[in-house]
């Protein structure tokens, strides 16, 4: 598998912390290959959360500013996107979509 993009100076430590806290928030990594990877959540909905770095990256330093976090319905239709912003930011606006109180 070909390395995923991330920043330089992203450290072990910063790996680590990303995938506790988004796993935590029941995402998953894909990776498109060319495209690059992200994290996703599917909603009983069908509609799909996608939260990355630089919307193409899985890992970068949580405290940077550098996250995105996408809606798309449950056709494949581009919902809303939101960022550049914090990973912890991203995760509580995660946290506070209506749709993930009905399927929690």
């Amino acid at each position: 598998m070909r390395p995923i993009p991330e920043a330089a100076d992203v450290t072990e430590a910063d790996r680590l912390q990303c995938r506790t806290l988004i796993e935590a928030a029941n995402f998953y990594a894909v990776d498109y290959e060319r495209d690059g990877a992200c994290w996703e959540r599917v909603l009983p909905s069908g509609e799909c959360l996608v939260l990355a770095v630089w919307k193409s990256g899985l890992f970068g330093k949580p405290e940077r500013k550098e996250w995105t976090l996408v809606r798309y319905t449950g056709r494949g239709t581009l919902g809303d996107e939101t960022g550049p912003m914090t990973l912890h930011e991203a995760l509580s606006h995660v946290a506070a979509l209506p749709a993930l109180r009905r399927c929690s």
